[in-house]
């Protein structure tokens, strides 16, 4: 296992797993070192708080039933943190929670993985949200509409010259509408574009994250730029306040 000195002067990405079950741990301690990527666990929800703050990773698997803890309210607590407001979280569901996963996704998480799972899976999801990292994106691109400006590859959005920070899903979503503005897109493409393909969500999920990039969107001081359209879905415009209220 990884020292919190080697975690802090890494150049390799880095995920903490947070669960009790030992030999689960070190399973995936073992398939991610073949890969190059670090895991660090931890059984204690307890010491969560201090282990994020101190490894601070890219990437949190959490075990959806942790001791000590409230995984949803979790969630809903690194999504307002400024420092882990752009972690990827991906929720491992205990037999028989398989029922919440989109409890978990409305709460913040990014991805509600079954267990127990293949490891080419789990791989393949965490390598997925990596990909998203501030720390591990490509090279730089930035797109621009109006007052709003995103640095793909450093992962910074601005508006007006001001930073705001979101969540992976919120900032996917913006992604997909300053890469198509003006254009009205239905719940379901919002969904194709920020959730994994095989993962199925309520229209009222979408709904919710939309209004979470709304209102943090909106911190910036200036108008909702995000317009309804009824029945359908959303649009990214100048003038959206002045076309619909916000939802």
């Amino acid at each position: 296992m990884l020292t919190n000195d080697s975690i802090a002067s890494r150049a390799s990405p880095a995920v903490l797993l947070a669960g009790e079950d030992g030999s689960f741990n070190a399973f995936v301690i073992y398939v991610f070192q073949q890969i190059g990527v670090q895991v660090v666990a931890e059984a204690d929800g307890k010491r969560l708080d201090k282990r994020l703050s101190k490894l601070r990773p890219d990437v949190l698997l959490v075990d959806s039933r942790l001791p000590g803890v409230d995984v949803r309210a979790l969630c809903a607590q690194l999504r307002l943190e400024r420092q882990t407001r752009s972690l990827a979280i991906l929720v491992l569901l205990a037999s028989g929670d398989e029922r919440h996963g989109e409890e978990f996704l409305a709460s913040g998480a990014d991805e509600c993985l079954d267990r127990p799972l293949m490891p080419e899976k789990l791989v393949a999801r965490v390598l997925a949200a990596l990909r998203h990292s501030p720390r591990h994106s490509a090279a730089p691109q930035v797109l621009t509409f109006h007052d709003l400006e995103i640095d793909l590859a450093a992962y910074i959005v601005r508006r007006n010259g001001q930073i705001i920070h979101l969540a992976p899903i919120e900032f996917r979503l913006l992604v997909h509408f300053m890469r198509n503005p003006r254009r009205v897109h239905s719940r379901n493409e919002l969904q194709l574009a920020a959730w994994p393909r095989d993962i199925h969500l309520g229209t009222r999920t979408v709904d919710v994250h939309v209004g979470r990039l709304r209102q943090a969107l909106r911190t910036a001081g200036s108008p909702d730029p995000i317009r309804t359209v009824r029945s359908v879905g959303y649009a990214l415009a100048e003038d959206a306040t002045s076309q619909a209220p916000p939802r």
